[in-house]
């Protein structure tokens, strides 16, 4: 596959926050289910959504999504090829020895 791809795995019960990014990214889940809340923009308002197994939604840029898994989950984030700047994760971070640090 051409783009940048990560799987993640949501535990029951447990919330990740996905920072808006320059670029579209698309969201996929792979395994169970996942309540998403996507950020408004300047078009429309900020809504949440229930996405099951096989279920994708694009991420505008500039986006902020915040999932849970139902009861536990799986996701792909795919981001266009050449997006990732050198040394940055996709949540903004910077990555020293396989991890994620904040900012």
């Amino acid at each position: 596959m051409s783009d940048a791809q990560s799987v993640w795995h949501l535990a029951g019960g447990r919330a990740l926050t996905l920072a808006g990014a320059a670029e579209a990214r698309r969201l996929a889940v792979q395994r169970g289910r996942v309540w998403l809340t996507l950020s408004g923009t300047a078009d429309r308002p900020a809504e949440d959504c229930w996405l099951a197994a096989g279920d994708a939604v694009a991420l505008a840029p500039g986006q902020t999504a915040v999932l849970e898994g139902w009861p536990a989950a799986e996701f792909e984030l795919l981001v266009p090829p050449g997006s990732a700047a050198p040394g940055r994760g996709l949540f903004g971070g910077r990555l020293f020895g396989g991890g994620l640090v904040g900012r």
